[in-house]
């Protein structure tokens, strides 16, 4: 796999409802942050005990479009995407549709998420084209 290959499965994992709670522990940085709509970060361990609470119920989740991917360097990579969720945040359901900017680094060979931030949920994608 090319490296942008190897990149866009990590978003396709991402966007596993099964896998997305551990995603970030397995895949980040250790210094990774996701921040969230609220402006508030979480880390790779936070963003797992989250989802695994309880709390957050996920039905679906996908990549619904790649705007922007970009090589910043060989080892940095930047990758503005649409993805969208259908879920659960105790007991209120929720069917957003966030724009996500994510920063990867290849760290010994291998490709890990350094930096992820979420926008609110009502992306409109018409604006992209």
């Amino acid at each position: 796999m090319t490296d942008r290959e190897t990149i866009e499965s990590m978003l396709y994992e991402l966007a596993t409802p099964q896998k997305m709670g551990s995603f970030f522990v397995n895949n980040a940085t250790a210094d990774f942050l996701l921040i969230r709509p609220s402006g508030n970060p979480i880390s790779a361990k936070g963003f797992e005990e989250m989802m695994s609470s309880g709390d957050v119920v996920q039905e679906k989740a996908e990549i619904t479009k790649i705007h922007k991917f970009e090589f910043l360097s060989a080892d940095v990579a930047m990758c503005v995407f649409t993805l969208g969720a259908k879920f659960s945040y105790k007991g209120t359901p929720n069917d957003d549709l966030p724009t996500v900017t994510s920063i990867f680094k290849k760290i010994n060979g291998i490709w890990k998420i350094h930096w992820m931030q979420r926008s609110t949920g009502d992306s409109d994608l018409s604006l992209w084209d």
